[in-house]
């Protein structure tokens, strides 16, 4: 329980601190004036609730608590009848909450307010929690929104420099966190990686051993754009079980730091057996925690072509045979509907390999039109575009 007093201090310096907020128009765009329940959902610290903001800054006053503020771990959810009684105070039917997966049965509170008339938004930055949540009790009563942090367009606009080659490798070792890219600190994204598995994974899932769970979250960012196996990663870290790792992963995924994907097969089965592809939610992060010493910014082209795709679509796969590979097909429903390889220069020595890989894995799956996408050159091979990723990822994708 959380005294009334306390709650209206929270709002009144959230009110404060939130309109003092620098904020540059992100391309994530929400509806704000919908009758659901808007729901941003994200990885920590990639700017959910000043996305929120930003939509209602013309309502002079809300209610903003964030769950995360420590005042608050007491609170209950008998103490949203004292919000509410704030809220009447001071005249509006908005309210924000952020993180609010760390209330127990929240959803059902919720529920009783959107009846009520009250016009909710939230955050989370638990991909599980908030479906599990919102799939039980608020059942076509929400509209859910995935957010990153800044692409390559937003990183522009917040440092107010122009695309070009210099900017965008930049972008590639800075990568899209706000608050790290205000610091310039590569350390800030190496305790919010720590804290993101402590906090949100080992503690909330009564993990013990968050050692472990860290060296697999290192592990694994060392090892973005591979084919990774969960039996190697069992035996390579001695974890008790495969399933044990299986387990490990899931939670990271949930969490929003890396994302899994499948080699293209027209089995299911298969697909769910074969090896996967991880990659991270920024380029930035990746850099900063990456047990490897190497620049490889191959692998980090891809990652930010990966993150560029699955913004649009999360629907993505690899492809390979014994002969060729290549690095993304994007799927809706049953269709590919593109194919993707990355490459960071294309020579005399890697063009052939990269134009059959892209090649057969179109013929394969009917995909009707693929593109090679490079660090700065730009060419077309018949159908085959060759496109430099800093003018790309400026693009909209048509899907």
């Amino acid at each position: 329980m959380v005294s009334e007093d306390i709650i209206r201090t929270i709002i009144s310096e959230n009110t404060i601190l939130q309109d003092n907020k620098s904020r540059i128009k992100r391309e994530c765009e929400i509806n704000i004036n919908s009758n659901l329940i808007i729901v941003i959902s994200g990885i920590r610290r990639c700017g959910k609730s000043t996305l929120l903001l930003q939509g209602l800054k013309d309502i002079e006053t809300k209610v903003v608590l964030n769950f995360e503020d420590t005042r608050l771990a007491g609170f209950e959810n008998t103490d949203f009848l004292k919000v509410e009684k704030i809220a009447e105070s001071l005249n509006t039917k908005y309210m924000v909450f952020d993180e609010i997966q760390n209330l127990h049965e929240w959803e059902k509170y919720i529920r009783s307010a959107h009846d009520k008339g009250y016009k909710i938004y939230i955050t989370g930055s638990n991909a599980s929690l908030l479906s599990r949540e919102l799939g039980t009790k608020l059942t076509g009563r929400y509209k859910q929104t995935e957010l990153f942090p800044f692409n390559f367009n937003e990183y522009l606009l917040y440092l107010n420099v122009s695309a070009n080659p210099q900017t965008f490798q930049d972008y590639l070792q800075k990568g899209g966190f706000p608050e790290a890219l205000q610091s310039s600190d590569a350390e800030y994204l190496r305790t919010l990686l720590r804290d993101i598995v402590v906090r949100d994974i080992a503690v909330r899932r009564n993990i013990k051993n968050d050692t472990l769970l860290l060296r697999l979250a290192l592990n694994l960012v060392s090892n973005i754009g591979k084919e990774i196996s969960f039996n190697n990663i069992t035996n390579t870290l001695s974890i008790k079980s495969v399933r044990s790792t299986i387990d490990y992963c899931d939670y990271l995924k949930e969490s929003y730091l890396f994302d899994f994907i499948p080699r293209f097969s027209f089995s299911i089965k298969q697909q769910l057996n074969n090896p996967k592809k991880v990659y991270c939610i920024d380029t930035g992060m990746a850099k900063a925690n990456s047990l490897s010493m190497s620049e490889d910014y191959g692998r980090m082209l891809e990652n930010a072509v990966f993150l560029k795709l699955r913004s649009y679509n999360p629907d993505i796969m690899f492809y390979s045979d014994n002969q060729s590979e290549c690095d993304f097909l994007v799927r809706r429903n049953e269709d590919i509907l593109f194919a993707v390889q990355v490459c960071w220069l294309l020579n005399s020595e890697n063009l052939k390999r990269e134009l059959t890989g892209l090649q057969n894995a179109m013929n394969t799956t009917h995909a009707p039109k693929g593109i090679i996408v490079t660090f700065d050159q730009e060419d077309t091979f018949g159908d085959i575009k060759v496109v430099p990723a800093w003018k790309w990822l400026c693009e909209g994708i048509e899907l």
